[in-house]
């Protein structure tokens, strides 16, 4: 049955199945998935190894297409956008950061951050992205190359690629997965005080519970279903759940 999205939503997925032929057989990704995010909050989600995280992140970015249900980002059911509009879509409303900083190694990280931006045509792209390194601390390292930066450094640089263009969502992969215990609680705080302070939208997908604590919502996958959803749980209640889901296999 078709709906709309909640207008407090910025994400908001419908009744979602998301399918894949694995020889004769079928696995089944996302089981009828029925989930969204609040605009301005910070959801992770969770789940064993095969539960349908990353499936889950992928149809949500538009870059998966689900068998079957609603994937509603801005109001707009991307199933029924071209190629064309979902790209352009991406480049201006979605930000991406990932485990791996994708940064290019020639470019200095005020050249990085410029790059979508200008694929985006936007003329004030140098502009944007001062302003994005400055408000993750980096105001002084944007000549510097990524070899030149800590691991931490550069993944506050692809945090302010992926926020220049002022996306409606940011998709978060494992963001804290390369980095250490330091540096890691830094981003977290970086992707915190976004929240706190700019209304940032998060949707984040992490194995670890600390990180998972940093976020207003916790939602828990199993088998491709949604099985329960924490607020404002602390990382040894997320890892408690997490536990008794690998248990539950």
């Amino acid at each position: 049955m078709n709906e709309t999205a909640p207008p407090s939503t910025v994400l908001h997925l419908n009744d979602v199945t998301r399918t894949y032929q694995s020889g004769k057989s079928t696995l089944t990704a996302l089981d009828r998935i029925t989930f969204g995010c609040r605009r301005g909050s910070w959801t992770a989600v969770m789940g064993p190894s095969g539960s349908g995280k990353s499936t889950l992140l992928n149809c949500a970015a538009g870059l998966d297409t689900p068998d079957s249900g609603q994937i509603f980002l801005g109001g707009r059911d991307i199933a029924s956008l071209s190629d064309d509009v979902l790209t352009r879509m991406r480049r201006t409303e979605i930000g991406f950061v990932f485990q791996q900083f994708n940064l290019v190694a020639a470019l200095t990280a005020a050249q990085n951050v410029t790059l979508p931006l200008r694929l985006a045509g936007d003329k004030d792209a140098d502009a944007a992205a001062t302003e994005a390194l400055n408000a993750l601390g980096l105001g002084e390292h944007t000549h510097h190359k990524p070899r030149e930066l800590s691991g931490g450094q550069q993944q506050r640089v692809a945090i302010a690629r992926a926020l220049a263009t002022r996306p409606s969502i940011l998709f978060a992969d494992e963001p804290t997965g390369a980095l250490d215990s330091k540096s890691a609680g830094t981003v977290l705080g970086l992707l915190r005080a976004l929240v706190d302070q700019h209304a940032q939208t998060i949707l984040m997908v992490t194995h670890d519970p600390q990180a998972a604590a940093h976020a207003d919502h916790v939602a828990f996958l199993r088998d491709g279903r949604l099985i329960t959803t924490l607020n404002g749980a602390s990382a040894n209640q997320i890892a408690s759940t997490l536990a008794d889901l690998e248990t539950l296999r």
